[in-house]
């Protein structure tokens, strides 16, 4: 393990004792000043690691790092006798309502004072520049463009982009206001756009993704072909040479990525520009695959346009062919608009989402222009249909190579009746691991267009990775607020927005506008914590800030074991005269400690899920 690993465990280790450290220190501190004497002190639960003793308290480090507590002298009522008057339970309700909420106080205290620290430090922030959007989502529908700024979300200030997820999953219902900057302007424009819920994230999403610097600085992976060429970091990408007119240097690094052949890029280096010549590096993997992928030629959605129009193309429906040329991808469709050969015209063939019906032949006079290409290919959404069992061979790859072809329809895999995508998968991935010969029985139009079923046996190839070794960075940035009386604004501002996002949160998840899927626990702390922490000491106070925040709120809650629970019985025996039987506390002892261990277990069940490797 290297030595900045090592540090990145100690500033995890050292955060969370921290915020732990502080919700004790708040319930030890009140009890000392309403005169209780405190037997332990300790940072975990169960045995006890190291520890002294000082005072009368014991001070320890226990070995589960699950939180941690204070043991009151007289916490547990004993009616066979009087308390002793540095006992908890003699002391006022008052007194024991300050002492129970002593931890949340603290809490708050933490993230009052550190949160303007930090921001006045100045904390890494991914800037909430966005790449293009999720196509279908409503980030694309309303046309927003890659390298938009999202400034506020119903007037909320976003300055990091993962503001812009909570603000629009915690969001009222109906549509909501986005303050932002388009690209090349310095202009402010409002934008309506109603979120929708996804099932795979769990929560509203209006289908936007963190996006590249504006600038287009390049990243250098260290000895990787494009360090070797002498592509160096901060160099200014301007164009990949070969890649299609209109594309912006994102899509052209898409776009040589696919090809996977030599380029030569262009690039800006201290205000001077220089032509490199990259090779990519070739890389076996040990995955195996067959090579086969569904068919991604069905319309699942449109943006209007005029060629959207001019094509005849419609929702639902297969995009067969352009131009003559077959369509398979979605990348197909630009590389066929840009090659029209030696048709006079446009022409586009279209398989109706009705399969009883004839394919749709359209004729247009004239072709689009190579910008309005980029905008058909941005207006047109492609993808497959996972009812179907239509395959596309790519090309050079095992399926390919044995005797498959684009277009088939699967109809068996080693001799199981396929009838959606996900049966394919269910049966290719596992034979891949095992790198197992398969047989594909597949229907073929044949050349009187009457089908032909075949069998066709394919063994699995290694994956070949190819890597030029550089990429686009991330837009970032530092956010840092001038002067005392803003970072004390922008601090409590900042303490508010995370308590309401917990609040909010709770109810969204009793509404079941978000999953309880994405309750994270002690592992999930941990992981966010040493990837905040691999950014440095400021964005890592800023997170602990942000957990600070969420535990004061959690233990505020009226749940009997924590906190809350002890405060709403201080609540009930100052509104009744008495403190509550011992009876309905036994039992609602019990209640609380089986919802928090049930709650804990399943948080956790959520954390190792997220650690799980998914896809194929």
């Amino acid at each position: 393990m290297e030595l900045v690993e090592l540090l990145r465990i100690f500033q995890v280790v050292f955060g969370i004792g921290l915020v732990i450290f502080v919700h004790e220190a708040g319930h030890f501190i009140a009890a000392r000043l309403c005169g209780v004497r405190a037997d332990v002190f300790s940072l975990g639960f169960g045995p006890r690691m190291f520890g002294f003793h000082h005072g009368g308290t014991l001070y320890q480090v226990a070995w589960l790092p699950l939180g941690g507590y204070v043991k009151m002298a007289g916490e547990f009522p004993d009616p066979s006798r009087t308390p002793a008057p540095d006992e908890l339970q003699a002391k006022s309700v008052g007194q024991r309502f300050f002492i129970y909420s002593g931890g949340v106080i603290m809490n708050v205290i933490f993230a009052l004072v550190v949160f303007p620290l930090v921001l006045a430090a100045g904390v890494p922030v991914l800037r909430p520049v966005v790449a293009a959007p999720t196509p279908g989502m409503p980030a694309w529908h309303a046309g927003i463009p890659a390298g938009t700024e999202i400034l506020a979300v119903d007037g909320e200030e976003v300055y990091d982009f993962f503001h812009i997820p909570n603000e629009v999953a915690l969001a009222d219902a109906g549509p909501i206001q986005l303050t932002v900057r388009y690209p090349g302007s310095e202009a402010l424009n409002t934008l309506p756009i109603t979120p929708v819920y996804s099932a795979n994230g769990g929560f509203k999403q209006i289908g936007v993704r963190p996006g590249v610097d504006p600038e287009h600085l390049v990243q250098v992976l260290p000895g990787g072909p494009a360090a070797e060429a002498g592509l160096m970091d901060g160099d200014t990408l301007l164009s990949i040479s070969g890649a299609p007119a209109g594309f912006t240097p994102v899509r052209q690094m898409k776009w040589a990525t696919l090809r996977g052949e030599a380029i030569t890029v262009l690039v800006r280096r201290h205000g001077e520009e220089k032509e490199i010549p990259i090779v990519p590096r070739s890389t076996p993997a040990e995955r195996r695959l067959f090579g086969i992928e569904p068919m991604q030629n069905l319309i699942k959605d449109l943006r209007p346009g005029a060629w959207v129009e001019r094509m005849g193309l419609e929702k639902g429906a297969r995009l067969v062919e352009v131009n003559g040329q077959p369509i398979r991808r979605p990348g197909d469709l630009g590389t066929a608009l840009r090659s029209p050969g030696e048709a006079q015209g446009l022409t586009v063939v279209l398989q109706p989402s009705d399969p009883n019906l004839a394919p749709k032949r359209v004729a247009y006079g004239t072709h689009p222009t190579s910008a309005e290409v980029v905008g058909i290919e941005s207006d047109v959404y492609l993808d497959y249909d996972p009812d179907s069992t239509l395959a596309h061979a790519s090309p050079g790859r095992a399926a390919q190579l044995s005797g498959l072809e684009s277009g088939d329809r699967l109809l068996t895999v080693n001799d199981v009746n396929v009838q959606s995508w996900g049966d394919v998968l269910a049966i290719t991935r596992e034979r891949a691991e095992r790198n197992e010969a398969t047989e594909f029985t597949v229907e073929r139009l044949g050349a009187n267009t009457e089908p032909v079923t075949q069998v066709i046996t394919v063994t699995p190839q290694p994956l070949i990775q190819l890597d030029f070794g550089f990429g686009l960075e991330r837009a970032s940035g530092i956010y840092r607020t001038g002067g005392v009386a803003e970072s004390i604004r922008a601090g409590a501002m900042a303490s508010w927005r995370f308590l309401t996002d917990a609040w909010m949160t709770l109810q969204k998840m009793f509404l079941r506008e978000v999953s309880t899927e994405n309750l994270g626990g002690i592992i999930a702390i941990s992981t966010v914590s040493y990837d905040w922490a691999s950014q440095g000491w400021a964005k890592l106070f800023f997170f602990l800030c942000m957990l600070s925040i969420n535990l004061a709120f959690l233990n505020v809650l009226p749940i009997p074991v924590l906190d809350g629970g002890h405060l709403a019985f201080c609540i009930v025996e100052a509104i009744k005269g008495s403190p509550v039987s011992e009876r309905t506390l036994g039992y609602s002892q019990v209640v609380g400690l089986v919802l928090i261990l049930t709650l804990t277990i399943y948080v956790t069940y959520q954390d190792v899920l997220r650690l799980l490797p998914t896809g194929p």
